[in-house]
């Protein structure tokens, strides 16, 4: 683990302190924006530039998400339990699907990164929200892969950094269901 990775596991801890704090209406959110428009660049800079998601990161992401979740709830145990059950479920599906299409083709087609990265995202936008963000960077990247091989002299496409589709589609996703 590197300093980066460090420095955004004491943010994010820093910042879940924060949130537990008294705070004037709409305060709690805006930091909250701030440190995932932070975190989500940083996933997917490094994700674009070497196929790798920063592990301190993906942490504060998840302590963000799960700070705002606990802030909001209303039910203290029965809102931990959603979040685990969001981030496994999360984590689980891009697992899945990682596992199977390695036992399928014998290559890798998603990171452990990937995976990590969903469970994050189930923190921070649920299991419903993870879907929709899912489809989102899916498309996304279907679309970015064919307007990749229409263009003349094209060449094939082996890799696709997912996780700098993923992030981005996840914290918009958190922002529409903020502003409902």
């Amino acid at each position: 683990m590197g300093r980066a990775d460090l420095l955004a596991l004491v943010a994010g801890f820093v910042f879940a302190v924060v949130i537990a704090l008294p705070m004037p209406a709409g305060s709690a959110q805006a930091a909250a924006a701030l440190m995932l428009i932070i975190m989500i660049g940083w996933i997917a800079w490094q994700d674009l530039r070497t196929f790798t998601i920063p592990d301190g990161a993906l942490v504060s992401l998840a302590l963000t998400g799960a700070s705002l979740r606990l802030s909001q709830a209303l039910d203290l145990p029965h809102e931990v339990l959603a979040i685990a059950i969001d981030a496994l479920l999360c984590g689980g599906a891009l697992l899945a699907i990682r596992e199977g299409y390695h036992r399928w083709k014998g290559v890798d087609g998603l990171g452990f990164g990937d995976v990590k990265l969903a469970a994050a995202c189930g923190v921070l936008v649920g299991v419903t929200g993870f879907a929709h963000a899912l489809l989102a960077a899916s498309a996304l990247g279907i679309a970015l892969v064919l307007a990749l091989s229409l263009r003349r002299g094209a060449v094939a496409i082996e890799r696709l950094p997912f996780g700098a589709l993923l992030a981005p589609a996840c914290g918009i996703v958190w922002i529409l269901s903020s502003l409902a």
